[in-house]
């Protein structure tokens, strides 16, 4: 079996396919990532994850996706949160997601990549959770919105880097501050 590609991301409520900034239409993240950046066709599959609020936004952000060339076989997964902004609620809902899709799938064969920009906050800090204590082998991408790239010439998209003991260095001297108190 082929190590396959695969993209996982929250969808969001009413900010996909397209997100208003600066009171200007541009793409949202899912497309900033799936059509307007390196990553262009280089997804084989792509399980897009909702809460029961944001399964009409998924819908329709898969089917804007299905437009875009060499599309990822998007599938749909509702994933059960009464409340989408707790951490060990989403670690809960993730870890089942994982256990069935490899359980499918062998999901966790295959080269997994995050799109950060999507879900709440607490979703995007578990995804890095995850990878930071190293229980999934995940890269992240972060999106960069259309507008703030073009003027700052940022890449649309790019894999993040969480290079933990170089942190450490940036916060050597805070660290040791403290510890004197």
């Amino acid at each position: 079996m082929s190590r396959q590609k695969i993209l996982l991301s929250w969808s969001g409520l009413g900010r996909e396919p397209f997100t208003f900034r600066g009171g200007k239409s541009e793409p949202g993240a899912h497309l900033q990532l799936l059509r307007d950046s390196e990553y262009a066709g280089f997804f084989d599959r792509h399980f897009l994850l909702a809460v029961p609020e944001t399964l009409p936004d998924s819908e329709r952000l898969s089917r804007e996706l299905m437009t875009v060339p060499k599309p990822a076989q998007t599938e749909i997964r509702v994933l059960r949160l009464a409340n989408p902004t707790d951490h060990l609620e989403i670690a809960y809902a993730l870890a089942r997601f994982f256990e069935e899709a490899d359980r499918e799938a062998r999901l966790l064969d295959h080269e997994l990549y995050v799109l950060l920009n999507s879900g709440t906050p607490q979703m995007q800090s578990v995804w890095i959770t995850l990878v930071t204590q190293d229980l999934l082998d995940l890269k992240i991408i972060q999106t960069t919105p259309a507008s703030l790239a073009q003027r700052t010439g940022t890449p649309a998209a790019r894999l993040v880097e969480l290079d933990m003991p170089g942190w450490a260095t940036l916060f050597r001297r805070s660290h040791e501050r403290q510890s004197e108190g």
